[in-house]
């Protein structure tokens, strides 16, 4: 008999968490929040966002006019233009440990590269594409960092889907200033089974350097090239109410 009230104990105690997760998770106001903090420690950059409005079908949210700044490292200004990213969450998945969004559109309406001397490509400082001093660092600071990683919950993305505009870059490192304007074109690019930040920005910048002539981060690209489909390939379901709704909001 106690055994039984124990478990019903516990188990309204669950209920209740998941439902208080479910309600943080999806308050507008505290999405915002997250995201800005988030998005800002994990980029090495400012980052504002002016709406978050929620998309209950789908149990997602949809991220209005983001704009992101250069790396702390470099001069005050804008680097990232995005006007809407549709995110899409597995609810069960957060219960195992595992935070995993169905799907993810991006529409980068303007990218505004800057090159500067002994510092290079703005977007390069990123940080989830520098190496940090720790992860040089002792064994024994790493095996502390892999024991945290146990305890944080993985992040994956099924579908990422997204769209690039204008690409501005200025090259800075001479003697004088040179400027130059890149139509990229990119519109429902897919790749599939995304691991986090990290894997997002390398396809992103990956895809706006080969637009603008360089070969960056092309031999890590190749993982990802394979799972990429091209904007006319087949879609469905939430795919395609993404990218309907990128396109109504992409400057294409």
């Amino acid at each position: 008999m106690f055994k039984g009230l124990f478990k019903l104990f516990f188990g309204l105690i669950r209920l209740a968490f998941f439902l208080l997760l479910f309600v943080v998770i999806f308050h507008t106001w505290v999405i915002r929040q997250v995201l800005t903090f988030s998005l800002s420690y994990q980029l090495g950059a400012d980052v504002s966002i002016q709406r978050v409005k929620m998309d209950w079908k789908n149990t997602g949210f949809e991220v209005q006019d983001i704009e992101i700044g250069n790396p702390y490292s470099f001069p005050r200004g804008t680097l990232a233009n995005i006007p809407l990213v549709i995110v899409s969450v597995d609810l069960p998945g957060i219960r195992e440990g595992i935070f995993r969004l169905k799907a993810v559109g991006i529409n980068l309406r303007e990218l505004q590269v800057m090159n500067v001397s002994q510092k290079g490509l703005n977007i390069l400082a990123l940080k989830p594409l520098q190496k940090s001093n720790e992860e040089r660092g002792a064994s024994s600071q790493e095996a502390v960092r892999t024991k945290g990683k146990k305890y944080m919950p993985e992040v994956m993305i099924d579908e990422l889907i997204f769209s690039i505009g204008d690409i501005s870059y200025l090259d800075a490192s001479g003697p004088s200033l040179k400027q130059n304007r890149y139509r990229a074109g990119i519109q429902g690019a897919t790749y599939y089974n995304i691991r986090g930040t990290q894997d997002v920005i390398a396809i992103l910048v990956g895809e706006a350097l080969k637009k603008m002539g360089f070969s960056y981060l092309q031999s890590q690209l190749k993982k990802f090239q394979s799972n990429s489909v091209s904007s006319g390939a087949k879609k469905g379901g939430l795919l395609n109410q993404v990218m309907a709704a990128l396109g109504e909001n992409s400057p294409f």
